[in-house]
């Protein structure tokens, strides 16, 4: 419990000082159902299955511990890149997403999945999902949801510790499952991503929301960094503005200050 106690004040500290608008998460992938921690919830107890990007908004926005594995999930592309299942033919990957139209030949859709992440089938068994300030689980990802100004900050706050660039790979799919939190998990780097349908159709998604992952390797540091990476120049949130005296006004105001009585 002392653990998590730890990652519960960096979600607090994250919470307040970027005043996000939805609970920052903790992610964590598991090899057994055992890991669930007490009262998860699991949507097959309630005879429904969602995509994993659902569950991370029940928990974002609800504030719910989600249990994810391949009982409780309907996205079958994720299930694959996760390792939850298998296929039986890998072509009809390519199948599937060109049945989708989403990219313009075979060839195209194949370059397109060697350049997905993925996990090894069967080593991990799902995901549990719970919101940081008051996380079930010790993170290995922690997903936040924020505008292009609150990504700033954190790009600042990792930039700050490391001087290293935030390098993102987008394609406009699986953006906060596999794009934000595999990719984020196999590479120990943080990243930027832009939600994708799955996130927008499914898990109401807003258009000002971007995603940020962080690996638990690098945490710490970078919610530590918030209040130092040029904070006490103003670079914090909300961004003051340089409010200055207005150059060019409006005609009719100089009328009326010419008829101002003078001292």
């Amino acid at each position: 419990m002392e653990a998590l106690e730890k990652y519960r004040e960096l979600g607090e500290n994250l919470t307040e000082t970027l005043r996000l608008q939805s609970f920052p998460l903790a992610v964590k992938l598991v090899k057994s159902e055992e890991e669930f921690p007490e009262k998860t919830r699991r949507p097959s107890q309630f005879n429904m299955r969602i995509t994993m990007c659902q569950g991370f908004t029940m928990s974002r926005r609800i504030g719910w511990t989600m249990g994810l594995t391949a009982e409780d999930m309907k996205c079958t592309p994720n299930l694959i890149a996760y390792g939850f299942v298998e296929l039986d033919d890998p072509s009809a990957f390519v199948e599937a997403f060109r049945a989708m139209g989403y990219h313009e030949t075979d060839e195209i859709t194949r370059k397109v999945i060697a350049g997905m992440p993925n996990l090894q089938h069967g080593k991990y068994k799902g995901v549990a999902v719970s919101p940081l300030a008051w996380t079930k689980v010790k993170p290995d990802v922690a997903l936040i949801d924020c505008n292009s100004a609150q990504a700033m900050r954190l790009i600042q706050a990792t930039v700050y510790k490391t001087g290293e660039r935030v390098a993102s790979a987008l394609s406009g799919l699986g953006a906060s499952c596999l794009e934000g939190v595999l990719r984020t998990f196999l590479t120990k780097k943080p990243g930027v991503a832009i939600p994708g349908g799955g996130d927008r159709i499914f898990a109401v998604t807003q258009d000002d929301e971007v995603i940020f992952t962080l690996p638990n390797e690098t945490l710490e540091d970078t919610v530590g960094s918030l209040k130092k990476a040029g904070y006490e120049h103003g670079l914090r949130y909300p961004v003051p503005f340089n409010i200055t005296e207005p150059q060019l006004i409006p005609e009719a105001w100089s009328i009326l200050e010419r008829k101002l009585k003078r001292k």
